[in-house]
């Protein structure tokens, strides 16, 4: 920082100063900022590499998708049908929908059996879609390797809500596979800078968030089909 070089400072002088220092540290906090976004990506990168390794020569017992933006439930089915799997659960899905108007679109043709799809009404944010998935796998038994999905830009902020609220006891394996954004798109910028604030919000909400597992919402709107 720049500190005073007189010891008898003028009024200009010292304004001067402060105005160096103000645009110092607004810099310094945008640069941090941007690269917050580009460490968002590696990190969304390095977790599709490790699920890779993961599932090389074997499947998840679960696809989890998380919605919120479009592509998560189709990458979700190429998945699952790269590694002839199934059992999926999406979670934070409106209730105008079903199983059926998601997949339709799809045209899968039996690829998927919906009788092992589940969907989740309940939840209405990521946080809400991380304790609808934690009820899901206690309530289920047997899921033990978790695949979850969502887009890049999203991963962290899951991961972070996942690994707070998962206990000792919880004995699940969870990876993380993410759909890519065109970061051509100015759009899509946004998406992953307003995600940055959202990350530092919920960051926030953790360090002083009782996550205990006795207190997690029951699962009111889950349900099959």
């Amino acid at each position: 920082m720049f500190g005073s070089k007189y010891i008898f400072e003028t009024k200009e002088t010292r304004m001067s100063r402060h105005l160096k220092n103000g645009f110092l540290i607004l810099f310094s906090l945008v640069f941090f900022y941007l690269l917050a976004g580009y460490f968002f990506i590696l990190l969304s990168d390095n977790e599709n590499q490790l699920m890779s390794e993961r599932y090389f020569k074997s499947s998840p017992d679960l696809i989890v998708v998380f919605t919120g933006d479009h592509g998560r439930i189709p990458h979700a089915v190429r998945l699952a049908k790269a590694y002839n799997q199934s059992n999926i659960f999406i979670t934070g899905v409106y209730t105008k929908n079903s199983v059926e108007t998601l997949l339709n679109p799809l045209e899968l043709e039996g690829a998927i059996d919906k009788n092992l799809l589940e969907i989740d009404y309940f939840a209405r944010n990521t946080v809400e879609n991380c304790l609808s998935t934690l009820r899901y796998l206690r309530e289920k038994k047997g899921f033990k390797n978790i695949l979850i999905v969502s887009h890049d830009y999203h991963i962290l902020r899951i991961k972070s809500i996942m690994d707070k609220i998962l206990t000792d006891e919880d004995e699940f394996q969870i990876n993380y596979s993410s759909v890519a954004t065109d970061y051509s798109d100015w759009r899509n910028i946004k998406i992953l800078y307003k995600e940055v604030y959202k990350f530092l919000r919920t960051y926030a909400f953790l360090m002083i968030w009782d996550s205990d597992p006795d207190k997690l919402p029951p699962l009111n709107g889950s349900r099959s089909h």
